[in-house]
């Protein structure tokens, strides 16, 4: 197929106008809201059923409903009135023809409002999928089955939600498909239509699971702690770093511990080694300690740089770099299985 067989055939302009409604950076993100969405489907569908005969007056007449349609209630002069203003010039040099408009109708009904439905449907979070199956593992294995559980706590929980988001698109796709295959189009204009409705759908949902991934670590810290009956409490009073703590533990001589479960350290140990022992002391921060289930990052220069400044690691008892820490003078303090972590935090409290 040539390039300008799907640039110049209107029905492309499916997967742009997507891209338009739902830019909030540029054009003030109204694709998010089904009902502007539908007004401006509706708007554009009452003046395409008028029996007006003169092709340049019915395209005024959609232009002007469709300009009212988009800034219906905003506040004159804010900013989301300007993007928005903006989003009606920008449509304004593409939408040459009445079919064009017809196109942008299409888009508002049958795609853009599906899938604001459909991201409804989905969890925000992982937890509800993760945490049944979880307790069971914890219940059997008790403190060994940690390093089971983190690694399973996102596979599980993404999982369970990808199987909504499945669930949703084939719904949504099947429903679409059905109208495409009502009207008088041609198969390459119904795929225009189909994979403008997946690629938006897909863009979309991305975001959301990225939002998920960062909420699914504080999640299973808290599992954890809330399953052994260990209490949190809060950062220390005007602490702020770059550390990202999950989870603040009081000891029984008034400190506090930093928790942190993470798959991998990742980038996490330059802020560790980094951070300033005396911001600890003055903060009464005893220790900042890392549940870290993949240890392949983990050289003995990092492992030695994190433990010189106040970190402790657990890793899964099987680790090779565990067994190694465990025969070194130095390290075997701050290199601990991770079987022992829920021990070693209750004999501090």
């Amino acid at each position: 197929m040539e390039i300008e067989n799907v640039i110049n055939n209107p029905w492309d302009n499916v997967y742009w106008f997507c891209r338009m409604l739902i830019n909030s950076d540029k054009y003030g993100g109204i694709g998010s809201n089904s009902k502007v969405m539908l007004a401006i489907s509706e708007a554009i569908k009452y003046v395409l059923e008028l029996q007006i005969n003169d092709e340049e007056h019915k395209l005024q007449l959609l232009k002007e409903h469709l300009r009212l349609s988009c800034l219906y209630k905003k506040k004159k002069n804010t900013d989301k009135y300007f993007a928005v203003n903006r989003l009606c010039d920008d449509l304004d040099k593409i939408l040459e023809t009445t079919h064009d408009y017809k196109v942008l109708a299409l888009t508002c009904e049958k795609i853009i409002i599906p899938i604001n439905k459909a991201l409804n449907n989905i969890p925000s979070d992982d937890e509800k999928f993760a945490k049944s199956i979880i307790r069971e593992i914890i219940d059997e294995e008790g403190e060994k089955g940690l390093a089971n559980i983190i690694n399973m706590w996102d596979e599980v929980g993404s999982k369970g939600c990808i199987a909504a988001e499945r669930t949703e698109i084939i719904e949504a796709f099947g429903k679409l498909r059905i109208d495409t295959d009502s009207m008088d189009l041609t198969d390459i204009e119904k795929n225009m239509i189909l994979t403008a409705f997946c690629q938006e759908y897909e863009r979309r949902v991305g975001q959301k699971r990225k939002g998920r991934a960062g909420r699914g670590v504080e999640g299973i810290t808290s599992f954890i702690l809330d399953y052994f009956n260990i209490k949190a409490t809060h950062a220390p009073d005007h602490f702020t770093t770059g550390l990202e703590i999950d989870k603040w533990i009081k000891t029984k001589d008034n400190w506090v511990i930093g928790i942190s479960c993470k798959r991998t350290l990742r980038e996490r140990w330059k802020q560790a080694y980094t951070t300033d022992l005396d911001l600890l002391n003055r903060h009464k921060i005893r220790e900042l300690w890392h549940v870290i289930t993949y240890d392949k990052d983990l050289s003995d220069d990092k492992l030695t740089e994190i433990g010189s400044h106040r970190a402790v690691l657990y890793l899964p008892d099987e680790s090779q770099k565990l067994k190694n820490a465990l025969n070194h003078p130095g390290m075997q303090s701050y290199v601990r299985p991770m079987s022992r972590f829920v021990e070693d935090l209750r004999k501090l409290m």
